[in-house]
């Protein structure tokens, strides 16, 4: 029973640790005063929004010349582009 015991707080604190690094995997880098930290959070966000959004504007830009590409090519070249069963 002891044993038993011993075995499932070792069990708890191991998975503890492991919990304890993740987070910390996924905090900061280095430690900011308490008045620029939600600065940093903010500027976070937004960079992230301003990556989002040069992403979704390349993928955009893809599909357009895709297309420019295609009425190229079957319009002016007279290539017939058909998917194959």
């Amino acid at each position: 029973m002891f044993s038993q015991l011993v075995q499932l707080i070792e069990r708890t604190v191991s998975v503890a640790t492991t919990v304890q690094r993740w987070a910390a995997f996924w905090g900061p880098v280095t430690e900011t005063p308490a008045l620029l930290a939600p600065l940093l959070a903010l500027g976070s966000v937004l960079t992230l929004a301003l990556l989002t959004g040069i992403a979704a504007g390349s993928l955009a830009m893809l599909i357009i010349t895709l297309m420019a590409l295609y009425v190229l090519l079957t319009d002016v070249f007279g290539i017939s582009i058909e998917p194959s069963a």
